[in-house]
């Protein structure tokens, strides 16, 4: 049942043997991107597992942050739920306040203020079978945003990407100005149902993050740049949605 798991520890320890590796790019999604590199993956943005069946989180030692889990535009044609968000709840954009943007988290467990008089939540609407992103103004009435995620999205995209995971963390140091990580740990988890994800929606543990930009220049200059719609996780509660598999 577990063999790709059995392999896969396989493929890290000899990772793992190599030591210190030179980061093969700056900045955060370097200690990821080296190592699926050195596995030998291409980086690609389809919404399936990294390896095999096995999803790959990879993080810094000591460094607690929440974990990504997927990314899903809300049902709809593409950019258009997107764009209400943005025309309906942006500000103005700091270096170029003519264009306004979007980037806030959001919760099933507590509203969320946006600006001085709006404020959001995610709610899951077992009756219509989907999560839906709810605006209320200063008189607790509702507005029309009308962005939401079926469960039948929801379930396709986790149980595609999801359904195992291999979360690795390295240690790091810098030698003349460039990071250099040393892949040391491995935990390898199953995912436990797609119940237990929408509650722990509804709980607040896993969050949705809207990160809506605008390009600056070039020939889409002022067009919406959706950097994605995240669903995400702190790490000290990755048990509450996967259990761990030792092997």
């Amino acid at each position: 049942m577990f063999d790709d798991f059995i392999e896969f520890k396989k493929v890290f320890s000899e990772v793992k043997k190599k030591g210190w590796v030179k980061s093969l790019r700056k900045g955060d999604t370097g200690v990821g991107y080296t190592f699926e590199t050195l596995i030998g993956k291409e980086e690609e943005n389809f919404p399936i597992a990294d390896y095999g069946s096995i999803e790959i989180k990879t993080t810094r030692m000591n460094s607690r942050k929440r974990i990504h889990l997927f990314s899903a535009v809300p049902d709809g044609d593409y950019l258009f739920p997107i764009k209400r968000v943005l025309d309906k709840l942006g500000y103005p954009d700091k270096e170029r306040p003519e264009y306004k943007v979007f980037q806030m988290g959001f919760n099933g467990k507590e509203f969320s203020s946006i600006g001085y008089y709006k404020r959001g939540k995610i709610v899951v609407n077992h009756k219509e079978k989907k999560i839906d992103f709810v605006v209320i103004n200063s008189y607790n009435r509702n507005i029309d945003i009308n962005v939401s995620w079926s469960f039948q999205l929801l379930y396709e995209r986790l149980y595609l990407k999801l359904k195992k995971l291999a979360y690795i963390k390295a240690d790091r140091k810098f030698i003349n100005g460039d990071e250099y990580f040393y892949y040391r740990s491995i935990k390898l988890y199953k995912l436990k149902n797609f119940s237990t994800f929408l509650s722990l929606i509804e709980s607040g543990v896993i969050e949705i993050r809207f990160s809506i930009g605008v390009f600056k220049s070039g020939e889409r200059e002022g067009q919406v740049h959706d950097r994605g719609t995240v669903f995400s996780i702190n790490e000290d509660n990755i048990t509450k949605l996967f259990d761990e598999v030792r092997i």
